[in-house]
């Protein structure tokens, strides 16, 4: 029985280590949602850097990418589980796929420190000690990744973004004016889908939710939530788009959206 068990353990960890050396990015969001507020107590900071010390490439959810190729499941998302209570702290870090499965998690570290500041640092060194264990080593396939700090074309308004082509070097440029809807089509800053129980959050570059996504029978069909403004968001022609009713009138918004 005993050889049975160790059995199963050395299984549990050999499928757990196969699965995380499938990736190599993993986007650490800026507020986890046991906390109220970012970065509290420093531990998304933490986060961010221990991946990064074991071999990982993290990076906040706020960050822009300039590689257009990826998409949302070539990424892991990373999250603390708070399992605390008044008498002990206790966290584990667990690293999910783009659906929300677990693909590796911590053991649960604990600290019986009474400063909350020390006792979570505490506690997540202690559960960041099974990663020396783990001997994570990407083994899948390369992406070409970078991320970028480029903002959107500079010297017009908020509202609106100015797009410069020519056909002729001796020609005067012709400049055209795109509304703010469809521009994130012409920079590199694009929105990130992160997984919730029943679809998927859209963040911004604050990061800040500007929609909200809900799971349909149909792929690559969202109903969504703007704001107050509802509609849907779908695939045409490998361009995300929300389309909805504005005074009986049907508006399609291109979205540059990676999930």
């Amino acid at each position: 029985m005993k050889k049975f068990a160790l059995l199963l353990l050395f299984v549990s960890f050999v499928s757990y280590s196969q699965g995380i050396n499938n990736y190599q990015y993993v986007i650490v969001p800026k507020k986890f949602d046991s906390f109220k507020s970012e970065d509290r107590f420093g531990l998304n900071t933490s986060v961010k850097l221990l991946l990064q010390k074991y071999g990982f490439k993290a990076y906040f959810s706020d960050e822009s990418f300039a590689d257009d190729t990826l998409n949302r499941c070539d990424f892991l998302t990373a999250d603390l589980i708070n399992e605390s209570n008044i008498m002990v702290t206790k966290v584990k870090v667990a690293l999910k796929d783009c659906k929300g499965n677990i693909v590796y998690q911590t053991d649960l570290g604990t600290s019986r420190e009474k400063q909350y500041a020390i006792a979570y640092s505490e506690a997540l060194r202690a559960a960041a000690k099974s990663f020396e264990t783990l001997a994570y080593k990407y083994e899948g396939k390369s992406l070409p990744f970078q991320p970028t700090t480029e903002k959107p074309v500079v010297g017009v308004s908020e509202s609106k973004i100015e797009s410069i082509s020519t056909t002729n070097t001796n020609e005067k440029p012709v400049v055209r004016v795109i509304d703010n809807k469809i521009a994130s089509k012409y920079n590199t800053v694009f929105f990130f889908a992160q997984p919730t129980a029943n679809g998927y959050q859209v963040v911004d570059n604050e990061p800040k939710v500007i929609m909200r996504l809900y799971n349909t029978s149909q792929k690559n069909v969202f109903m969504a939530d703007k704001n107050g403004v509802n509609g849907t968001v779908l695939l045409k022609e490998g361009q995300w788009v929300f389309e909805y009713y504005n005074n009986g009138n049907l508006v399609s918004e291109p979205i540059n959206l990676k999930f």
